[in-house]
């Protein structure tokens, strides 16, 4: 079965049994997500009307209860909704931020957490959708760059890397070799204070996020690196491979912590549902 247009969007169902995707209704299906009991499935469309800004569902995780009701969408119009999916109509809506609302999170504590082009974290209580809290994502970005320039990272088919500070010069500020294969993947940590890439020469190189330095290099996978990612306080690394493993490494000690092997070429989603009402 074949889609006319481009599929911008896929999902398993919680059972797994069934696997949805999205091309168009009437416009580009953008999201799609099911219900933790697998019953109901909503996606997300620009609207394409010319009365009103294009609106779109993203990042949408689907409220446990029983049975499953409740969805909340975002919108470019500023504003989240919390939807009823047996009465089909729009139960609250969560006002407040002044620019498009890209993503959208039902947390497992009950809470919604709402990301926004303004620049901040909204946090709503679903009962009566009232504001929790306020974060402001600008705030923490500056203060974990503080007064250094803003630096790039970019990584190549020709083994290397560079390190750049574009608001400061157009030339690179370091050239980062090492690799003997494509590099597929480079992040920086979320401190800022690290660079990981992965390559197709099945390891995963760490470097100073400031200097360029070359730090050390985790060699325990058997096939291509395709991707890394940090824990959110900056100590651990993990690492997917094509060798049907995620590799979990400290980098204070150098060594691997763990590792999840996984079926041959499978991608696995997880969901984290709300436990409450």
């Amino acid at each position: 079965m074949c889609h006319a247009e481009a599929v911008l969007c896929v999902s398993f169902s919680p059972d797994g049994k069934q696997l949805a995707s999205g091309s168009g209704h009437k416009n580009w299906v953008l999201s799609i997500a099911w219900s933790p009991d697998g019953k109901h499935l909503v996606s997300g469309s620009k609207s394409g009307s010319e009365e009103m800004d294009p609106w779109y569902l993203v990042g949408t995780l689907v409220h446990l209860s029983s049975p499953c009701r409740r969805f909340v969408t975002s919108s470019k119009d500023g504003d989240a909704r919390i939807w009823d999916v047996t009465l089909k109509k729009s139960l609250i809506c969560l006002s407040g931020h002044t620019l498009a609302v890209t993503c959208v999170k039902w947390g497992g504590d009950g809470i919604i957490y709402t990301g926004s082009q303004d620049f901040t974290i909204k946090m709503w209580e679903t009962t009566q959708g009232r504001l929790i809290r306020e974060l402001k994502a600008l705030e923490r970005y500056n203060q974990a760059k503080g007064d250094s320039p803003e630096r790039l990272v970019s990584g190549s088919d020709d083994f290397t890397m560079f390190l750049w500070e574009p608001s400061v010069s157009k030339q690179s500020k370091k050239r980062l070799t090492g690799h003997q294969q494509l590099v597929n993947h480079v992040y920086f940590s979320p401190d800022g204070k690290w660079v990981a890439s992965a390559s197709f020469d099945r390891s995963v190189r760490l470097w100073n996020g400031v200097t360029g330095q070359f730090v050390t290099a985790f060699r325990r996978h058997v096939g291509p690196v395709y991707q890394v990612s940090w824990s959110a306080d900056s100590r651990l690394l993990l690492s997917g491979s094509k060798d049907s493993t995620l590799k979990v490494k400290t980098w204070h000690s150098y060594s691997l912590l763990d590792y999840v092997p996984q079926i041959l070429n499978q991608k696995v989603c997880y969901f984290r549902t709300d436990l409450g009402d």
